[in-house]
């Protein structure tokens, strides 16, 4: 079948088909919230705008949990009474078995997840285990109501080691990424406050969604030696010299998908580090960076893997090209430099070749 972009009614379907499984959901832990925002976020890592069916491997699935699992393994502190922090339930029942094997690894090698990569036998045993409960218990079980399924997303086989997305999914997915992980992150916070292994310790607390999902972007000292070295001191930008000051930013930024791509971290100078601020840069820039990657691909690969971060240039292209996308679709701005903005056009394509 020839892949389709699916239509104006057919997306606004999908969008209404998220909101049943939100509403209608039997959910005895919080791990079908976290395989929502994993489809959502490996859809624009693996995905493209074709309307094509996409199939997701398990162990990346498992590989995100173990992400968004991390932050909310830290003990939560009650204002006022740190010697009463306590990490957060996640299950109605049991210990939800992900959040222990994670405190597990945090607790007997470090608090660190870098640090856990570097262990590679570690790594490898944590993500096996995850795996093992993604397959047992959400992935099959996401598109279950009471007393109904809704196989809208994929088709539940409640077997193998990967999953594919139903044509017109990975689209949607993309498309809506905000919508999607925003209204499955608000009822993950709504479900955590309401379980009551965890109202006497939340009380009236407004700040748990930065909590539980503000994650701390990684410690950036590692990349700026690699990036000083790769743009000889001078900021990405303007070529204007750093003279060790530089600031690491990300050249998608941080608001606009919340991941840390190694190859996605640019150096820059105070000014246009601000006056870039949250928006893409115009695509000279694009250009620019995507040579820079390309030129330096085996350097890049060979330092990154030194330090142990995870990078893979490609999803990180991949992301950068669906980042561009949004924006074109919304007629949204860019920053062109100094203090120039403009409307994104469609000639981003031709140099990130999509």
């Amino acid at each position: 079948m020839t892949p389709r972009v699916p239509s104006a009614e057919e997306q606004i379907d999908f969008l209404a088909n998220i909101q049943t499984l939100l509403d209608e959901g039997q959910f005895v832990a919080s791990y079908k919230f976290a395989l929502l925002i994993a489809l959502a976020d490996l859809a624009v890592e693996l995905g493209d705008d074709t309307g094509r069916e996409l199939e997701i491997p398990v162990e990346k699935i498992a590989e995100k949990f173990v992400a968004y699992y991390w932050r909310q393994a830290a003990p939560w502190s009650p204002v006022g009474r740190a010697d009463a922090a306590r990490v957060l339930a996640q299950n109605t029942g049991k210990p939800a078995e992900v959040l222990t094997r994670v405190l597990e690894v945090r607790e007997r090698v470090s608090a660190y997840e870098s640090d856990v990569r570097r262990n590679h036998q570690e790594w490898k045993s944590l993500i096996s285990r995850v795996k093992r409960v993604v397959t047992v218990m959400p992935l099959w079980k996401l598109q279950t109501l009471r007393g109904r399924k809704l196989e809208f997303l994929y088709e539940n086989q409640a077997t193998g080691n990967a999953i594919v997305l139903r044509p017109g999914v990975a689209f949607n997915l993309r498309r809506f990424h905000a919508l999607v992980t925003g209204l499955a992150r608000s009822a993950w916070v709504q479900f955590i406050r309401q379980l009551d292994k965890n109202q006497s310790l939340l009380g009236q607390a407004v700040d748990l969604e930065d909590f539980l999902f503000g994650t701390p972007r990684a410690d950036l000292s590692d990349f700026r030696p690699i990036l000083t070295d790769l743009q000889k001191d001078q900021c990405f930008y303007c070529d204007a010299r750093l003279h060790g000051r530089g600031a690491v930013d990300h050249f998608v930024p941080w608001r606009r998908y919340p991941v840390d791509l190694a190859h996605n971290f640019v150096l820059a100078d105070a000014g246009c580090n601000s006056r870039k601020s949250d928006l893409l840069a115009d695509v000279p820039f694009l250009e620019r960076w995507l040579r820079r990657n390309g030129d330096a691909k085996d350097e890049l690969a060979s330092r990154f893997t030194a330090i142990h971060v995870p990078h893979d240039l490609d999803v990180s292209r991949q992301v950068t090209g669906w980042a561009y996308a949004q924006v074109e679709q919304t007629g949204g701005q860019v920053w062109a430099g100094g203090k120039s903005y403009k409307t994104l056009g469609g000639d981003w394509r031709a140099i990130i070749g999509t």
